[in-house]
């Protein structure tokens, strides 16, 4: 160490300072007690620094320690008083993660370390020399923004989260995207579930539970199958997808009313699905009852069970509805108002809420070369044999085949039920405003204007449904062909692992759309013609340069443009009115797959489509309103 000059002889308190050889310090080497004169202080340890010649100002808190050591008779020495000012060499911005961001950050973790650009710049010993960086490059910065879920932390020069969730930086934004998403009906908190966050430490169920209360959860978690599902988690060494961290209670809705068949069919009046529904779609051949026969009982409706949400509030159930059955032809309600009897011989139909028993024409054997084409104006048509191919048959009401149909043209004002299948490899279609029944269909061709089920498969069919289509009593495996529906589908299977080009949707478009499009290509085409012809230029202009005796011709023209480019924008408002409305009408729509689907397989929504890349269990699609795409749950 140099030493300094001393201080001159004085009343009060004295220092002597040293330097070091780098002249980076200055400390106090020795002290004199007053002389009558002031007591040590910071104060005048300042003044008799800067007596010594020193421009740096000191340490005030390091000043004070020297002082408080004096007055405690404690060693003073290698205390720092003035340091001197380093030169500052150049560095490139930094962005630096603070642990391994493929895994969770939690609520107060700093998971991001940024430092900015750091010019160089000249430093200055104590005694006065000037030093000089080593570097000499201009250093490259880096604009960041704080995004979602992120507070940014000045001291630390850290970036820290403010939710549990994953940390990403995206066109130099720092965010957080929060894992545990909850569902609408706030009854299930999900997300995906990592067994350790980013910085290695377990993430243990106690620490899921906390998160939950933070986000207002009241109810209780399985603390146990949280563990089991961590654990899992660790062993797989990848997160768990999708997993639900808690879970309240979907209430369960009432059964609707429901109209009890007394007749014998060939097949159960209905079948029961896994809630115990009647399912009334799914009945088989139309009953055929007698004169005075008792053909059905209604039952009322009963109450639903409520449910309970993560925030310990019940979710009311729906009470199911009542059913209302209208008399339709032929059928008589009994005083007790729940029993219907029947007034004279047919099948019986319930279309519409209305219970009718209906005139039905019999075909004893096959259509074909002995019966001719069917046709009738009034009533059904039940064939006990098959439809061979090349023969028509249509009816007003409904057709009902105790065989099958091939490469046939029906047509039926009601619906059409097949015991067996229906196979049109020669073509031939099928058109019915009511539902379809069927054991299988085989390049079939069919527009339905209700539901459609079939029990085993369909294989490269064309179908199109205005209702829902249902294919899970049986094999309901789809294979092949475009089947479109208004209302969804169910299906135990779709698609084939041999990737056989399948597409299920559903359509929205009606004829109004295919109508407003093809007039609005004819004004397109028409406004075109007019401007080849006269310009596209301001009807001024294009008047001024015609002559005289054609102005009234060209205006009457330029005017006829003006209709048609209003019309124009009037179809192109409708057009997306009706695009919204068929947004909206997908709300409650889904495609479930009971079983597999397979890749090959491509699901569409609307214009929205989806293709299926790998196998998929137990699936249900639906298009999410939230992402205006479609969504898999």
């Amino acid at each position: 160490m140099a030493e300094e000059k001393g201080p001159k002889d004085s009343p009060d308190a004295r220092f002597r300072f040293a330097m070091s050889e780098d002249g980076m310090k200055l400390g106090v080497n020795r002290y004199f007690p007053p002389n009558g004169g002031e007591n040590p202080s910071v104060e005048l340890l300042r003044k008799q620094v800067a007596g010594a010649g020193v421009q740096l100002p000191i340490d005030e808190s390091a000043a004070q320690r020297i002082v408080d050591a004096i007055e405690q008779g404690q060693e003073f020495k290698g205390i720092a008083l003035v340091r001197g000012i380093p030169a500052a060499e150049p560095m490139d911005a930094t962005l630096m993660a603070l642990g391994d961001l493929d895994f969770p950050v939690f609520p107060g973790d700093r998971f991001i370390r940024f430092r900015q650009a750091q010019k160089a710049a000249n430093g200055q010993t104590i005694d006065g020399r000037v030093l000089t960086p080593k570097g000499n490059f201009t250093p490259e910065d880096i604009s960041i923004e704080t995004g979602e879920n992120v507070e940014w932390d000045p001291v630390t020069e850290s970036y820290a989260s403010q939710v549990w969730g994953m940390a990403r930086v995206k066109d130099n934004i720092v965010s957080v995207d929060p894992i545990p998403h909850i569902s609408d009906d706030a009854v299930i908190v999900s997300g995906n579930l990592h067994h350790q966050d980013f910085k290695g430490n377990p993430i243990t169920p106690a620490i899921i539970d906390k998160e939950m209360r933070d986000l207002g959860v009241v109810i209780d978690l399985d603390m146990d199958l949280l563990d089991v599902k961590l654990a899992q988690a660790k062993d797989l060494g990848i997160p768990l997808q999708n997993q639900a961290f808690v879970k309240g209670a979907h209430p369960v809705p009432g059964r609707d009313g429901w109209l009890e068949y007394l007749v014998t069919t060939r097949e159960t009046a209905g079948t029961e699905d896994e809630s115990g529904r009647l399912d009334f779609r799914n009945r088989g051949t139309y009953p055929v009852v007698n004169p005075g026969q008792i053909i059905g009982r209604l039952h009322p409706p009963t109450a639903g069970e409520g449910g309970i949400d993560i925030y310990g509030k019940t979710i009311p159930a729906h009470e199911g509805k009542e059913l209302h059955v209208h008399l339709g032809e032929n059928v008589i309600q009994q005083d007790d108002k729940v029993t219907f009897q029947s007034k004279a011989k047919g099948i019986v139909v319930m279309e519409k809420g209305t219970l009718s028993v209906t005139e039905c024409l019999i075909i004893p054997g096959n259509v074909d070369l002995n019966s001719g084409n069917v046709k009738v104006e009034h009533g059904s048509v039940k064939v006990l044999g098959s439809i061979q191919a090349g023969f028509s048959v249509s009816a007003p009401k409904h057709v009902i085949v105790e065989g099958s149909i091939e490469s046939a043209t029906i047509y039926a004002g009601g619906q059409v039920e097949v015991k067996g299948g229906i196979l049109m490899p020669e073509g031939g279609q099928i058109v019915c405003d009511g539902d379809v029944i069927a054991n299988y269909l085989t390049n079939a061709n069919i527009k339905a204007g209700g539901d459609i089920h079939v029990a085993n498969e369909i294989l490269n069919s064309t179908v199109q449904a205005e209702g829902r289509l249902f294919a899970t009593s049986g094999k309901g495996v789809i294979n092949g062909g475009v089947i479109l529906t208004h209302k969804g589908l169910e299906a135990n299977e779709i698609g084939s692992e041999l990737g056989v080009t399948s597409v299920i949707g559903i359509h929205l478009e009606q004829q109004e759309d295919d109508d407003l499009r093809t007039e609005r290509d004819k004004i397109i085409l028409a406004i075109k013609k007019i401007d080849e012809a006269l310009g596209s230029e301001p009807p001024k202009v294009i008047l001024s340069r015609t002559p005289k005796e054609k102005r009234q011709a060209v205006a009457e023209v330029l005017k006829h443009r003006a209709t048609l480019a209003q019309r124009r924008k009037t179809i192109n408002e409708r057009i997306s009115e009706l695009a919204l409305a068929h947004q909206q009408e997908l709300d409650g729509i889904d495609i479930q797959i009971k079983r597999l689907a397979y890749p090959g397989t491509t699901i569409r929504f609307g214009k929205k489509a989806k293709q299926i890349a790998k196998r998929m269990e137990a699936c249900t699609f639906y298009f999410s309103q939230r992402d205006r795409d479609i969504a898999i749950k």
